[in-house]
């Protein structure tokens, strides 16, 4: 079984394995046994008021539905694919 370099700093070891795939190491790697705290950070919201024509209002809930989520969602990641598209330099990256 291959076993994963050794690394002398956190850094150097996570670095590593963030532009490796471990799978091939994973029988080699010890257990965490210690809990680990995930603290996850939503950004903040503003309600908005916006107007839709009824029959597009209705079309985007249909559509939510098909794909299992709230029709606010499904309006939100369309916002952002768009403004991927068009203005990425404005988007933050995740985690900046």
């Amino acid at each position: 079984m291959p076993q994963p370099p050794v690394s002398s700093t956190e850094q150097e070891a996570a670095e590593w394995f963030s532009a490796h795939d471990t799978t091939p190491y994973m029988d080699a790697l010890p257990e965490v046994v210690e809990p680990v705290r995930v603290v996850r950070s939503r950004p903040k919201k503003k309600p908005v008021g916006l107007r839709l024509r009824s029959d597009y209002l209705e079309m985007l809930k249909q559509v939510a539905e098909r794909k299992g989520i709230p029709y606010q969602t499904l309006i939100q990641l369309w916002l952002v694919e768009k403004l991927q598209q068009e203005a990425p330099d404005l988007l933050q990256k995740p985690g900046v």
